[in-house]
C-alpha cells in the first residue's frame, strides 16, 4: 500500500476515531474504567484464507498499553487464523496521550450470504478500541464451463 493511501486511512480513521470516541461510551467495560482515544491505525479486513475457509467467531484479545502505543497483547479466545488477523491489526494502532492500562478489544468476525463470484471487502464498524465488527460476503464458487453450451 502505497504511503499516500496509509496516510489518508490514518487520516481518516483519526478524524472518525475522534468522533466516535467521544460520542459512544465504552460497551463491556466497567463504568469508571476510560479507554484511551485511539488516533491512528489501519481498517480492520476480513482474511481471505479465513473467509475462503469459511472460518469466523469472536476474537477477544487483553491489549496493554504504555501511554502512547501497544505494548503486548495476549489472546484469550478464538480461531488462530482470525486471533492473528486481529492482532496484526491492534499492533498499528496509535493512541493519544493515556495512562498506562489494560483492555480486552473483542473482534467479531461474520460471514454474510454469498456473493456473487469472487471476494468482497465486506464492511468494518468499529466500537474502538472495544469492539470490532467485521463481515464479508461468503465466496460463490463460479464454473464458467457450466454456463458455456457446446454448439451443434
Amino acid at each position: 500500500m502505497s504511503r499516500a493511501k496509509v496516510y489518508l486511512i490514518r487520516k481518516f480513521l483519526g478524524v472518525g476515531l475522534i468522533v466516535g470516541g467521544t460520542l459512544s461510551p465504552a460497551l463491556g467495560q466497567t463504568a469508571k474504567q476510560e479507554t484511551p482515544l485511539l488516533i491512528a491505525g489501519t481498517i480492520p479486513l476480513y482474511p481471505r484464507m479465513a473467509l475462503a475457509a469459511q472460518i469466523q467467531g469472536t476474537v477477544k484479545i487483553r491489549v496493554v498499553t504504555d501511554g502512547k502505543r501497544v505494548v503486548s497483547l495476549e489472546a484469550e479466545s478464538g480461531p488462530p487464523m482470525l486471533v492473528k488477523a486481529a492482532k496484526d491489526n491492534i499492533l498499528t494502532w496509535e493512541f493519544g496521550e493515556h495512562k498506562p492500562m489494560t483492555f480486552v478489544t473483542t473482534f467479531e468476525y461474520v460471514i454474510e450470504e454469498p456473493a456473487e463470484c469472487g471476494f468482497s471487502n465486506g464492511a468494518s464498524v468499529l466500537n474502538l478500541p472495544l469492539e470490532v465488527r467485521i463481515s464479508a460476503k461468503g465466496l460463490k464458487t463460479c464454473d464458467p464451463a457450466v454456463a458455456i453450451k457446446p454448439h451443434l
